[in-house]
């Protein structure tokens, strides 16, 4: 759902309350049972911190309410919250107020979400590390959800023909390596979820990190280079006299080899370790 007034449809704002309550009940369910052990993770009701059109319309319980009609239809489902102006913004303390009220009424939610825009032209990584630090103590894990930059507030939101010179091209880049340094260094942090990559289909064409001819910019060297580089694990190594070999490595996906055989195994936080035995 987004119950942001202008994003509401106008065939719903003309219905009475049953029926929208109605519809919002067939709404969550349907979708909950379409994409059911294909999506894991849902945002419930987007950017209720700026707008929540249906609580308005229909009381405060109504977020628990949509809450347990997914969750009904999907017990496997993980609900989100999702807002913005809370990294790069001033509306952390709210967002904070916001998200202990929700679960003080019991809506089972099993994450944080939080937009990744970069609302300038830079950042403040001080002011990155505390927000992290200060929704960390809530005890959800936090999805970077959309991350751009240069962001929505910037000249290149009203000028997006403009274009960067190497020299911001090349701020860009380290502004990009330091802002994901921090969030994967976060015990908090999850996931970051690039908002858009390509200047053919990017709200503010500037912040993608592949031109519209698909050649990389400076920022997509850097996203490469800290995903496949800094924190890929890829060890050659020999077993002991026991026939043990021990390896420390990022969580993920492996293929191990042995000889002339490959596993494919997965490292998990939960676990912490995995062991493959070849015979």
């Amino acid at each position: 759902f987004w119950g942001i007034p202008n994003r509401v449809q106008d065939w719903l704002k003309q219905m009475n309350d049953a029926e929208l309550r109605t519809t919002l009940r067939n709404r969550a369910t349907h979708v909950a049972r379409r994409y059911r052990g294909r999506f894991a993770e849902f945002d419930l009701n987007n950017e209720m911190l700026h707008a929540n059109y249906y609580q308005e319309r229909l009381g405060p319980g109504i977020t628990k309410d949509m809450a347990d009609w997914f969750k009904k239809a999907d017990p496997d489902a993980r609900l989100f919250l999702n807002d913005y102006d809370i990294l790069t913004g001033n509306r952390l303390e709210d967002y904070i107020r916001h998200i202990h009220g929700f679960l003080d009424q019991g809506v089972p939610f099993a994450g944080i979400g939080v937009q990744g825009h970069l609302h300038g032209e830079s950042f403040e990584p001080e002011a990155l590390q505390n927000a992290l630090n200060e929704l960390g103590k809530i005890g959800l894990p936090i999805r970077i959800t959309e991350f751009n930059m240069p962001g929505q507030r910037s000249r290149f939101m009203r000028q997006r023909n403009l274009k960067l010179t190497a020299e911001q091209e090349q701020a860009k880049a380290e502004a990009l390596a330091e802002y994901y340094r921090i969030c994967f260094a976060h015990p908090a942090v999850h996931g970051i979820l690039m908002w858009g990559f390509w200047e053919g289909a990017n709200w503010i064409p500037q912040s993608a990190i592949y031109r519209r001819d698909w050649t990389p910019t400076p920022a997509a060297d850097a996203y490469r280079d800290l995903v496949f580089k800094e924190w890929w694990t890829e060890v050659d190594s020999k077993a002991g006299e026991k026939g043990r070999c021990r390896i420390r490595g990022f969580y993920g996906k492996y293929a191990v080899t042995c000889g002339r055989q490959t596993k494919e195994v997965w490292l998990k936080k939960a676990t912490g370790t995995v062991t493959v035995n070849f015979k």
